[in-house]
C-alpha cells in the first residue's frame, strides 16, 4: 500500500482557502507540524477506506480526493468514534528504545494505530510542568484519540485522570515495540 503524507505546507494551504475539511485516504500519515495545525485549528479529517483512484499515487486534488466513497469520519480534536491508538511513554523516539518509567515526566510519547505502525512521535509538553502534569496529560492522550497509554509507572493522579477520560494504561518493563506486541495481543 502507497502511504499519502501530509506536510505542514498542505495545511496552510487549506487554513489559507478557508476550508475546515480534508479528506485522505486510509493509513495517511502526518508530519508533527502538519498533526499540530491540524489540532490547533480543529480541522475535520474523513479517512476513505478504498485505494487512491490513481493506483496508488498519493492524491494530490480535491476533485481526486472526492471520488472516494466509504468514509470513517475522525477529527483532530479527539475522534467521533474512539480509535485504538496506543501512546507508549519513551526517553526517545524509536520502537527500540525503553519504555519510560513516569507517565507524565517522559520526553516524548509514541503514538501507535491499531495495527501497530508508528504514526507519530509526540514531545510531551507537560514534561517541565511543576504540578499537575498526570491530569493534563490524561488531556493530551483524550485529546489526541488515545485508547491506551504504556508506561513503567503511573501515579495515581495520572491514574484517576486517565479512568476519567475513559483510557486504559498499562504498566509495562521492555522496549516500546514489546510494549505495543503486549497491547495489540491482548486485543
Amino acid at each position: 500500500m502507497v502511504r499519502r503524507f501530509v506536510f505542514v505546507r498542505e495545511v496552510e494551504e487549506l487554513v489559507a482557502k478557508g476550508q475546515n475539511e480534508m479528506e485522505l485516504p486510509e493509513g495517511t500519515r502526518f508530519s508533527s507540524e502538519a498533526a499540530d495545525l491540524i489540532k490547533e485549528r480543529g480541522i475535520r479529517i474523513t479517512f476513505t477506506s478504498g485505494p487512491a483512484p490513481d493506483s496508488g499515487k498519493p492524491r494530490e486534488s480535491e476533485e481526486e480526493l472526492n471520488e472516494s466513497e466509504g468514509t470513517d469520519t475522525a477529527y483532530a480534536r479527539g475522534t467521533k468514534e474512539q480509535q485504538s491508538l496506543i501512546a507508549v511513554v519513551s526517553a526517545g523516539q524509536a520502537i527500540t528504545d525503553p519504555v519510560g518509567n513516569a507517565a507524565a515526566r517522559s520526553p516524548y510519547f509514541l503514538i501507535f494505530d491499531g495495527q501497530g505502525e508508528l504514526i507519530e512521535v509526540l514531545e510531551n509538553p507537560h514534561r517541565e510542568t511543576g504540578g499537575g502534569a498526570g491530569p493534563l496529560v490524561a488531556e493530551l492522550m483524550a485529546e489526541r484519540g488515545v485508547s491506551t497509554v504504556v508506561a513503567g509507572a503511573f501515579g495515581t493522579n495520572i491514574k484517576a485522570s486517565l479512568e476519567e477520560k475513559g483510557v486504559n494504561y498499562l504498566e509495562f518493563s521492555g522496549q516500546v515495540g514489546e510494549a505495543v506486541k503486549l497491547v495489540l495481543g491482548g486485543r
